[in-house]
């Protein structure tokens, strides 16, 4: 009796355990059901939004087997999809060969063979100036003018130079009339040999005396002319408020970088009156330490940068590095030859020096605007 009992009170709760699984059953299957409807709802929109029309179907098959084979030539590669309005963006990438880089810094400066010094081989005062700074001048352009004693000192030797020519000539004109007249003389035997001797002696005299005269003028008349750039014979009507000043005239083609006179500045032979260059021709000396020195060689690649600047990176390759380290910074200058034609670069601006280090590894390069949009 008691066993029918225990029965009795179990079977309830088997049944109720078996419904509630039951339950969980159905809502699992029912769950799922759900799931798969939605899924194939979503694929069925996606379709119609990404294809709406079969040729636009072909012409994106086109392009993804396109963009495929450009990314089995290396030409193009397809970014991954990022699905923008039915828009699939692409761009080209390049595949460039980069070393590793020893930055240093250093200095923009004109090559000792681009610059010239304009000064004067003599003292004295700057009447005049033509040029200014940042102006372009041509070779043999007077830049200034200047006044100095010495071209009056120098007028006069050639003045006296000339004069002694002059009179020389004339003594060597009488000398060969006097021995052509001692020759008859001697011939007809109314002079002795001592006496035809003797104005043969005094022609060969005046012949030398003239001579010298002749090289006098020449150099006094050179000092004027190439040295002091004062015309020797100046003509009648010459305009003698500039005949007499020195021009300083520019020795080559190039901008005026410095400029060191103005009317009324006395100047010297150790003066820089001006200096100039052409920016076209620039290099850079970079400060090397002397741990990096064996990473280097002349010929080797390199790229210039300036701060505060655009950006822009000049191509230069080493030409020479450097014969002795700084005693205080113990440091070496390395001279960087740089392909410059634009005028970005100016002579003393300071300067970043890349240079190509170890080997080249390949790096895939790819445009800012690429990457934001």
């Amino acid at each position: 009796m008691n066993m029918e009992t225990d029965l009795e009170l179990q079977r309830p709760k088997s049944m109720r355990l078996r419904a509630e699984q039951q339950k969980w059953k159905w809502y699992v299957i029912a769950m799922l059901m759900l799931s798969v409807l939605a899924a194939i709802a979503g694929f069925a929109s996606g379709r119609h939004s990404a294809a709406p029309s079969e040729s636009d179907g072909h012409a994106n098959g086109s392009s993804q087997i396109a963009g495929s084979k450009s990314a089995r030539d290396g030409a193009e590669i397809v970014l991954p999809v990022t699905e923008e309005r039915g828009v699939i963006a692409t761009t080209t990438l390049a595949v460039q060969q980069e070393s590793d880089l020893l930055q240093s810094p250093g200095k923009i400066v004109l090559p000792d063979n681009e610059s010239w010094h304009v000064g004067v081989l003599t003292t004295g005062r700057i009447e005049r100036v033509y040029a200014n700074l940042g102006d372009y001048v041509h070779k043999g352009e007077v830049l200034a003018r200047m006044h100095s004693h010495d071209v009056h000192e120098a007028q006069a030797a050639y003045a006296m130079a000339v004069a002694e020519k002059s009179r020389l000539r004339s003594a060597e004109s009488l000398a060969q009339v006097n021995f052509d007249r001692m020759q008859r003389l001697y011939a007809l035997r109314a002079a002795s040999v001592e006496q035809a001797e003797q104005a043969r002696q005094e022609l060969v005299n005046a012949k030398t005396a003239l001579e010298n005269g002749q090289t006098d003028v020449v150099r006094s008349k050179t000092h004027l002319e190439e040295n002091l750039g004062i015309s020797a014979d100046l003509p009648a009507n010459a305009n003698n408020e500039t005949a007499e000043l020195i021009p300083i005239v520019a020795p080559a083609s190039g901008y005026v970088l410095q400029k060191n006179a103005t009317p009324g500045t006395t100047v010297a032979p150790a003066t820089d009156i001006f200096v100039l260059g052409d920016p076209k021709h620039l290099c850079m000396l970079a400060s090397v330490g002397q741990e990096q020195l064996s990473q280097l060689k002349v010929g080797q690649s390199a790229w210039v940068t300036v701060p505060g600047g655009t950006g822009q990176r000049f191509a230069g390759r080493i030409s020479n590095l450097g014969q002795e380290f700084d005693p205080t910074t113990r440091r070496l200058q390395v001279r960087i030859d740089i392909e410059h034609s634009g005028g970005i670069l100016r002579p003393e601006m300071l300067a970043t020096a890349e240079i190509a280090v170890g080997e080249t590894r390949s790096l895939i390069l790819i445009a800012p605007e690429d990457v934001d949009r």
